[in-house]
């Protein structure tokens, strides 16, 4: 399941990710398709950031960057943006490179790349762009977020939770930061910890607990 790309003005960032089973180590299916919420972020005008759900093969949304307007010419950017909300994947990877080309160093087309390699199973190649756009800009929450899913999905778990409690120190009210951190360490032996992180995001979001 693949949430349709939303629009992000970058002076806001709201999180409302969610993950796996409260309150115990395995998550059942119905809660799997709510797994693993990975953040596409689109900007197109002057939206704000919304983030919807996805399951626990990676999917998501994609973003961009204010300053795109004024530093890519024709607004590559935009069009690159316009494909992967068409849902045109293979065009869109063509655009967010052309960006590249030009800004080798812009965190929201290295983050959208990611991206579209999370939704395609590629976990391993959409951490070494979620990595670049850290670099380039180490504040975007969900790029962590959605590299701490990409680690835990090639068995990275110790690297994830480290991802998800920068998550959850940023964002207290992340329910998929505290949702996937839970359980995570639920998985681990941390079963006191794990749990009062998997309440808490149910207290938060209640449809969780099912």
């Amino acid at each position: 399941m693949t949430d349709s790309p939303i629009t992000k003005d970058t002076s806001a960032v709201d999180t409302e990710e969610t993950a796996t089973e409260p309150g115990i180590g395995r998550p059942n299916s119905k809660v799997l398709v709510a797994v693993g919420a990975v953040v596409l972020v689109l900007i197109i005008g002057a939206a704000g950031y919304i983030l919807g759900r996805a399951s626990n093969d990676s999917a998501g949304t994609a973003v961009s960057s204010k300053t795109t307007a004024t530093t890519l010419p024709s607004d590559m950017l935009g069009v690159a943006l316009q494909l992967h909300q068409n849902g045109q994947l293979d065009q869109a990877v063509k655009a967010y490179e052309s960006v590249l080309q030009t800004d080798p160093k812009n965190a929201y087309a290295l983050y959208n790349l990611g991206q579209i390699a999370q939704t395609r199973g590629d976990n391993a190649k959409a951490i070494v762009y979620y990595n670049d756009s850290l670099k380039s800009d180490p504040t975007l929450n969900f790029v962590i977020y959605n590299r701490s899913l990409a680690y835990r999905d090639t068995g990275r778990n110790d690297e994830a939770i480290a991802g998800l409690r920068q998550v959850v120190a940023t964002d207290p009210t992340s329910v998929g930061g505290l949702y996937n951190l839970g359980n995570l360490l639920i998985a681990k032996g941390d079963v006191g910890e794990g749990t009062k992180l998997v309440d808490q995001a149910i207290a938060l979001d209640p449809s969780l607990k099912k």
